[in-house]
C-alpha cells in the first residue's frame, strides 16, 4: 500500500473530517477500515493538541523567563 500525507490542514479542519466519519453510512464490508481511518485521525489530533501545549508552555516558560529577568534589572 502506498502511503501519502495531506499536509497543511488545519487541527480544525483535520477535526471535521473526523467528526464526518461519524455520520457516513457505511456497509458492513467497509467497517474495519473506517474504523482505521478514525483511529488515525483521533492520533493526529492527539498529537497536534500535544505539540500545540508543548509550545505554549514554552512560550509561557519564555515569558516568566522574561519577567523575572526584567524585575531582576530593575
Amino acid at each position: 500500500m502506498d502511503l501519502f500525507t495531506i499536509e497543511n490542514l488545519s487541527l480544525d479542519e483535520i477535526a471535521v473530517l473526523r467528526q464526518a466519519l461519524n455520520v457516513i453510512e457505511i456497509k458492513g464490508s467497509s467497517a474495519q477500515f473506517i474504523a482505521n481511518l478514525q483511529n488515525k485521525l483521533d492520533n493526529e489530533i492527539n498529537q497536534i493538541k500535544l505539540l500545540l501545549l508543548e509550545e505554549e508552555q514554552k512560550k509561557q516558560a519564555g515569558i516568566a523567563k522574561i519577567e523575572k529577568a526584567t524585575k531582576a534589572n530593575s
